[in-house]
């Protein structure tokens, strides 16, 4: 700790003796542009974005993070001269080491050509010269260079083309007569420049009246677009809006959209066009919304353009490619040339010919479809047609799966929504390596082919996956060896197996501080588990066949069975879990899981422990612990799970936008032990529970939800905040506690990070007096949530300033942990509070995350010592509290009670915490 403290103090005094001398390498008779501020002379009435204007500067200060340069800082505070010389004597060093290694190379190669000159080889294996190229940066070159910034010097041209370009952007939103006045302020001593840009805008144009002309079938189209989106809100979409090019730019892209998704096949924004009419009194503008005919090659002349007019078109026919040889028996460029005909497909030459198809159209309508188009039931669907193009002898994909996926309906009108949302269900297959829709025009009518191209991805696949893993602030190494089968029946479905075993740094079971403790190692990796896993996913709802449940719910059956064995110290543990769970989306937002209804998951937990292990427990006698590590039969008859989203959400016609950022919520629902208990009455008991075979099985109800909240701010930088509450209760056949693995636990990278991982709480128990105390502790409830503001300092490094809240808490009284049960009218004040910072390195495929918490308060000491600032000295009020519990004096109760509000240094995670 002295160590970092001195190395933090030396950066520290650097940055501010670079401070002091901003200007330091800018070259003489020159400024540092030290600021620029524009300054709106209306600024309570004004609708300008003073941010949107700050970005329109060509020439901007150097960056500043809370105010401060300290990129130019960091740039300053490292000497080139010592940097060049630095990189001068590695570079020397290299060359060294490059003769030396080329002079190595010639004495191998010249070996090598002797001994094949005695046995009479014509050439022999040659050895190539290491690279010459210098590549190596030195740490200073990169602090300097790479996370430093040169000094922004100031340019009078510069500066005059900011003005101009301000100017610009006023008449570009519609300020056609305002003003752009500029004032330079000089510091000599400094040797810097402030730039402060004066704007006053005036009176902006306003539109009053729109014009449409062009095609009747366009202009209807746009009054849908104005009668369902705008009408409802009691507005219109450029009537009474400012006379704003961006704003026109942004609306001619959104009724392009719209014109696709309403069968105007290929309907460009250029085909949009404006024309304004503006009156300098009334500050009034009269628009001319202009739609235009399509522009398409000549068939006389393709180099020259002809106009044609847009129409409403449907589908024709669906095609699908399977652009293969998977079936192919003999050699297919062979066959193909005897029969005269090109190995590559004449619509998109990238992709494989096909020489095979068949009509598929066994799927029927449903009963409501049979009534509307009054046929009878059963009758075979005329939308859901579509032909299969493969090679071989049959196709490798089930045809009912590949219709399941397409959304443009044969007879159906274009929409290219549906487009879109059939190449998204194609991709989330996972069984094809391409996916490349095409459209086809049918000259001379308003129809359209659908093409498909789809080519196989890998069936069957090894994989070694190493991985450093970080779970509630445990750090572990793991390795999995896995073998994947992509399409293993012809229908879409993987299957998955996973032989993986790791080592993980687990807590001990009791705190390092206890007199009478069993020791055991926290932060080595003191677990080592493996274990085997099958998972077969399959789409659909299994068992129920694929073609008779709906297109846009996307529903997957995901069945898992896996085994784990854990060895620790302490205790061997053995784990069997079987999962089956259904899973289906609605729309873009919504995700919905359940568990096979009775038996959504299965899981068995065997533990043996160790003598002094056991010791400790008799010695404690905690009912608690004793169901904490014993072994455990779990028969989940229900599990449910809601997942939303609106990041990709389409908002309805006529709708404004609620939040204007990212809302993410999930929740999960487990029930278990409810349909064993039923059957109570035909079971053996033991000490007072019912058994399954020998074993008594949990019973328990448990709900946790989660809301995360994000929105993105200035320069880049984002806030974010995340609520969670959980509660799980045990009852009937479990009267002692929740299951471990379905427990909570406080503190850690992903949580409260002012503590150590699993160390909070519960509730408002006295740790800090107990010399028994546990150092892992769970409840079966909680409630927290935490604010964290996360901003940029290059492309590789993030920062983070963070505060969270919160604790667990038992549902039951537990006399081990007293103050540890809910209590509504005290459960506020027991809130755990912490805040810090956070370094993140983002390396594009992953995140290394490093964070900092610091506690502020907490709910477990006495008034008066519960937060940070109270006797910040000599923390008078806590050990008081231990002087009077113990009985001792108050040297002895500072040897035996942890040090209060320690930082949880290094909380180390991977990914961002939520």
């Amino acid at each position: 700790m002295r160590v970092i403290s001195k190395v933090q103090l030396f950066v520290v005094a650097t940055l501010l003796l670079a401070s002091c001398r901003l200007a330091k390498n800018v070259p003489q008779g020159n400024y540092l542009l030290y600021n620029s501020t524009i300054a709106l002379d209306n600024p309570l009435t004004t609708n300008l974005d003073r941010y949107e204007l700050t970005q329109v500067l060509r020439q901007q200060p150097n960056a500043r993070f809370f105010g401060a340069p300290w990129k130019l800082w960091l740039y300053n505070a490292m000497d080139s001269s010592a940097v060049a010389t630095k990189k001068a004597l590695k570079l020397a060093r290299f060359k060294v080491k490059l003769m030396n290694k080329q002079a190595k190379v010639k004495q191998i190669n010249a070996k090598r050509n002797a001994r094949a000159l005695r046995k009479n080889h014509s050439d022999f294996r040659y050895k190539a010269l290491p690279d010459s190229t210098f590549k190596q940066a030195i740490w200073a070159e990169k602090l300097k260079y790479k996370y430093g910034q040169k000094p922004v010097v100031f340019d009078t041209v510069l500066h005059q083309k900011n003005e101009d370009q301000l100017a610009r952007y006023l008449v570009k939103k519609g300020y056609y007569y305002g003003s752009v006045k500029s004032e330079i302020s000089f510091n000599d001593k400094q040797r810097t420049v402030q730039a402060i840009y004066h704007i006053d805008e005036g009176r902006q144009y306003i539109i009053d009246s729109v014009t449409y002309t062009g095609p009747r079938l366009l202009r209807d189209l746009h009054q849908k677009l104005i009668r369902k989106e705008y009408l409802p809100l009691g507005e219109h979409p450029l009537i009474g809006k400012a006379f704003d090019l961006d704003y026109l730019s942004a609306y001619r892209e959104k009724v392009a959209k719209f014109m696709r998704d309403e069968s105007v096949y290929k309907f460009n924004s250029n085909s949009i066009q404006f024309q304004a009419d503006t009156n300098r009194q009334t500050m009034t503008v009269h628009l001319v919304l202009q739609f235009e005919d399509r522009m398409v090659p000549s068939l006389l002349n393709p180099d020259s353009l002809v106009r044609v007019p847009y129409r409403e078109t449907k589908i024709n026919k669906v095609f699908f490619h399977l652009a293969d040889t998977l079936q192919v028996a003999g050699t297919f460029a062979n066959e193909l040339a005897q029969a005269g005909l090109s190995i590559y497909d004449s619509l998109q030459p990238q992709y494989l010919h096909t020489t095979n198809q068949f009509i598929y159209n066994e799927l029927r309508y449903s009963k409501k479809q049979a009534q509307d188009l009054k046929v009878p039931y059963g009758t075979k669907s005329n939308w859901r047609s579509m032909t299969l193009k493969y090679n071989g002898s049959e196709p490798w994909l089930d045809p009912a799966v590949l219709e399941m996926q397409n959304y443009l309906e044969q007879g159906n009108t274009y929409k290219e929504y549906y487009l879109d949302r059939s190449y998204r269900s194609l991709v989330q297959l996972g069984v094809f390596s391409s996916v490349k829709p095409y459209i086809e025009e049918v000259p001379g009518t308003n129809q359209l082919n659908v093409h498909y191209y789809l080519e196989p991805a890998k069936k069957q696949s090894w994989a070694f996956d190493p991985r450093f893993t970080s779970s509630f602030g445990l750090l572990g190494a793991a390795a999995s060896l896995n073998y994947t089968n992509k399409n293993i029946f012809g229908g879409a479905e993987r299957l998955t197996f996973s032989l993986g075993g790791g080592f993980e740094s687990q807590p001990p079971v009791f705190d390092a501080n206890s007199e009478t403790q069993l020791v055991s190692a926290g932060r080595t990796f003191n677990t080592f588990e493996l274990g085997p896993s099958l998972k077969l996913d399959l789409p659909g709802l299994f068992p129920t066949p694929v073609n008779l449940l709906g297109k846009r719910q996307k529903p997957r059956t995901v069945i898992s069975t896996a085994m784990n064995f854990e060895k620790r110290n302490i205790f061997d543990r053995r784990v069997f879990q079987l999962n089956y769970t259904w899973k289906f989306l609605v729309g873009k937002t919504q995700v919905f899981q359940m568990g096979l209804p009775g038996a959504s998951v299965i899981k068995y937990v065997a533990i043996e422990k160790s003598a002094a292990f056991e010791a400790q427990l008799d010695q404690i006698n905690d009912l608690f612990l004793f169901n904490t590590y014993s072994n455990q039969f779990i028969w989940q008859d229900f599990k449910f799970a809601y997942e939303y989203s609106n990041k990709d959400k389409d908002e309805k016609p006529g709708q404004k936008k609620r939040y204007n950022g990212t809302l993410y919520f999930n929740s999960t629902l487990d029930a278990a032990g409810n349909l064993l208990y039923a059957f109570r009455k035909r079971q053996d008991t033991l000490n007072g529970q019912y058994l399954l075979g020998r074993q008594p099985y949990s019973q328990f109800v448990r709900l946790d939800n989660q809301l995360i909240a994000s929105k993105r701010m200035v320069n880049k930088s984002t806030l974010h905040l995340r609520m969670h509450a959980g509660m799980g209760i045990s009852y009937g056949n479990s009267q002692t506690a929740m299951p471990y693995d379905y427990s909570f636990f406080g503190g850690g990278s992903n949580d409260n990070r002012g503590w150590r991982a699993r160390a909070l709480g519960p509730g408002s128990y006295k740790y800090h007096l107990d010399t028994n105390r546990l150092a892992t502790q769970i409840g079966d409830i909680r409630f927290g949530g935490a604010l964290e503001y996360r901003f940029e300092l290059n492309s590789t490094f993030k920062g983070a300033v963070f505060t969270d809240f919160g604790n667990i808490w038992t549902y039951r009284e537990d006399i081990s942990r007293m103050g540890s049960q809910f209590n509504w009218q005290t459960f506020i004040p027991q809130m755990a509070i912490s805040a810090g910072l956070g370094l993140r390195m983002d390396l594009d495929f992953f995140i290394l995350r490093l964070d900092v918490g610091f506690p502020i308060f907490d709910p477990a000491f006495a008034d008066g010592a519960r937060w940070v600032f109270q006797d910040f000295k000599t923390r008078e009020t806590y050990y008081a509290e231990g002087m009077q519990h113990f009985n001792m004096s108050l040297d002895q109760v500072k040897a035996i009670m942890p040090r209060p509000f320690l930082p949880n240094y290094l909380n180390f995670g991977i990914g961002y915490p939520f």
